[in-house]
């Protein structure tokens, strides 16, 4: 029998129905002849915790154990995936080859050679790959199969991050807990990720600049210019070099007053006058990120929610495509399929018709590109052929979401937007001023698509300027000059939080190494597409950070947590080498032993600083609320209306470096902070 592993129900079915076997429906799989296909529901098997590796490991505060370091690594079933994976177990007893149709990532690969490796398969195993699901996509990986062990590294490369991921949370959350908790209030307990914590510290790090800045005064200045035919323009002093601070900006209060005087009665010349006809195509397609930054600036709504209203559209709904993606761009072979989803979206909005008539299906654009979505596992989030379908069974935030992805697909049939960029150069009083300007001459996507998106192009400034000439003489009608103050970097919204921890932009600036710099730039950031919305929350739960009237900041627990621990745990840079070392594993350049070798000997170096810092500490007291009094176990049920706030529903919750401890928490987190133990 030939068995397709697929990592979710949905893939199967869509691969399933290519292969012509979803007419033959059976509990867990599809099968029809000697072909079969079943699924996961992503990671069904989890690493095992630390008392599974000996008596010594099961109590969380047992400092002198650790640190825990498994030779044999060890799996356990997840137990609301114990059906499904007794399935797969059975199918792959009857199974002489194997086709991993998992994802096209790192991740994917871990997913199917867990169940395979945990099952004990040992039979022919080929690779199906590709990053779409459409027809054609699927037609084109099924006839070009390849054999298994092409993407063995790959499976190593995420073992390495997996294992490596479990040794940081697991010993350090619990060494730093004994050695570090005093006085943390909430939980007395420190969670550590190799994620998680980086992230805290970005955060730590922007409260201190903000709290630390020193202001001070700098100077700038624009001039007003008329031509003989009395048309006048704006345009701002240039300051040269020599007058600039380290900053870019000039603090000679004195030097600008006396250019202000020497205005009054001057004359200017144009240097340059330069119009050039731009083009700026539409904004692509979400990425999850992209749609969880944007939604979060228009919407307000946190990270965790905008990917949960995804999640519904696409798997409750169905209108939307697969949204836990880093990729903006759609594959090729989908063409042929634009008729047909504008075709579903009518009938799901019929007010579109007059805005599809002006939009080209056949048109090009920069959308299609294989070589792009070949990068991911996944491509851009766009709407699907499903046209039964209703607006009236979404809620307000539901709605505008899939309005959102809907119009950026929309937007990739219409004309690119076309302005004259106008650049004029004047010169006077020996100094030199800019003026720049946009006049429209084509609307394209912007007739359609909110002027006010994020990815909207240049239309920044729409001032148009009048027509001047090289060397054309002009007179000065007005100067202004403007005493401002240097202010501090924002704090964090969500949004940029998520968008600092995906490109460290901000980071960068802080590091002088050359060579670290190019490391961060050729990593993905902090995370992936689908946990960075997790690792906020979970920086939330633990009490890290905390928001005040929309912006992130970090509390008393974060700060100390960081103050505290050894810089290399929290310094994004070590996560940007571990990311490069993965790399190194999957191009076959390094080993998974020799990865895990260094993080065992990094791990018992810190753990061993903990155990100096721990000495003639005594144990840590026993978890209580927010308020530091122990709270009672109570009788809840999943779903229940939250007591506190009455909007939400109760969560069952654990702590993942103390799973055994199970609280109800509210589905508003962190708008809702309700907290009871599970009785």
């Amino acid at each position: 029998m030939k068995l397709f592993l697929c990592e979710k129900p949905s893939q199967a079915k869509d691969i399933g129905k290519v292969l012509g076997v979803t007419g033959g429906r059976f509990d867990g799989y599809f099968q029809k002849g000697d072909t079969a296909v079943t699924w996961a529901f992503g990671h069904i098997l989890s690493q095992a915790m630390p008392a599974a590796y000996g008596e010594e490991f099961a109590d969380f505060g047992n400092i002198d154990a650790l640190p825990v370091l498994p030779d044999n690594w060890k799996m356990e079933v997840q137990p609301k995936a114990a059906k499904q994976f007794k399935v797969i177990k059975g199918l792959l007893a009857k199974a002489d080859e194997v086709f991993i149709a998992t994802d096209a990532d790192r991740e994917g690969e871990v997913i199917a050679r867990e169940i395979l490796d945990l099952c004990g398969y040992r039979k022919k195993v080929s690779r199906f790959w590709t990053s779409g699901l459409d027809t054609a996509s699927v037609k084109k990986a099924l006839a070009s199969i390849m054999p298994g062990k092409q993407k063995e590294t790959l499976y190593q490369a995420g073992l390495a991050r997996s294992r490596a991921d479990w040794l940081v949370g697991m010993n350090l959350s619990r060494a730093y807990t004994v050695a570090y908790s005093d006085g943390f209030g909430k939980e007395h307990t420190l969670s550590i990720g190799r994620i998680q914590t980086p992230t805290l510290n970005l955060v730590v790090r922007r409260d201190h600049i903000i709290e630390n800045f020193q202001p001070y005064p700098y100077y700038v200045l624009s001039a007003v210019f008329q031509t003989i035919s009395k048309e006048q323009f704006a345009a701002q002093w240039q300051i040269p070099d020599a007058l600039k601070n380290s900053d870019g900006l000039c603090t000679d209060k004195t030097f600008v007053a006396n250019l202000a005087k020497q205005l009054a009665d001057a004359t200017g010349t144009v240097v340059s006058a330069k119009t050039e006809r731009k083009k700026t195509p539409a904004p692509l397609p979400y990425s999850l990120s992209a749609l969880q930054k944007e939604a979060g600036k228009k919407l307000g709504i946190s990270a965790s929610k905008v990917l949960k209203i995804a999640q519904e559209l696409y798997e409750k709904h169905k209108i939307t495509s697969y949204p836990r993606t880093p990729c903006r761009y759609l594959p090729q072979s989908q063409q042929s399929e634009v008729a047909e989803v504008f075709a579903a979206m009518t009938a799901i909005d019929g007010s579109l018709t007059p805005v599809l008539i002006k939009a080209d299906p056949n048109r090009p654009s920069r959308v299609w590109n294989d070589s792009q979505v070949n990068k991911y596992s996944h491509h851009a989030i766009i709407p699907t052929t499903t046209a039964n379908f209703s607006l009236s069974q979404l809620d307000k935030n539901e709605r505008e979401i899939y309005l959102m992805i809907r119009n950026r697909y929309i937007a990739q049939f219409y004309p690119d937007y076309e302005y004259d960029a106008t650049v004029i150069l004047v010169k006077s009083c020996g100094q030199q001023f800019k003026a720049t300007g946009q006049t429209p001459k084509v609307q394209g996507w912007k007739t359609w698509l909110d002027k006010t998106d994020e990815d909207g192009g240049d239309d920044n400034d729409s001032t148009v300027l009048p027509a001047v000439s090289d060397d054309q003489q002009l007179t000065v009608t007005s100067s202004n000059p403007e005493t401002k103050k240097t202010a501090p970097p924002p704090r964090f919204t969500e949004a940029t939080l998520l968008d600092e921890m995906q490109t460290l932009s901000d980071f960068l600036k802080t590091v002088d190494d050359e060579q670290i710099k190019k490391i961060l730039r050729s990593t993905e950031g902090l995370g992936t597409e689908a946990t960075r919305a997790n690792i906020i929350d979970r920086l939330f739960e633990m009490s890290y950070i905390d928001k005040q009237k929309g912006k992130i900041v970090s509390t008393e627990k974060g700060r100390k947590l960081i103050s505290q621990i050894p810089a290399m745990v929290a310094d994004p840079i070590t996560t940007a080498k571990w990311e490069l070392a993965l790399a190194g594993i999957e191009a076959g350049k390094l080993t998974l032993d020799e990865f895990m070798a260094y993080q065992q000997k990094v791990i018992t170096e810190l753990v061993g600083q903990a155990k100096k810092d721990a000495a003639g500490k005594a144990r840590s007291p026993k978890q209580t609320d927010s308020a530091g009094t122990k709270k009672q176990a109570v009788a809840r049920n999943e779903d229940d209306v939250c007591p506190t706030c009455k909007e939400g529903r109760l969560r069952q919750r654990g702590f993942k470096e103390n799973p055994e401890k199970r609280y109800w928490g509210c589905s508003r987190f962190p708008e809702c902070k309700h907290f009871e133990w599970v009785k």
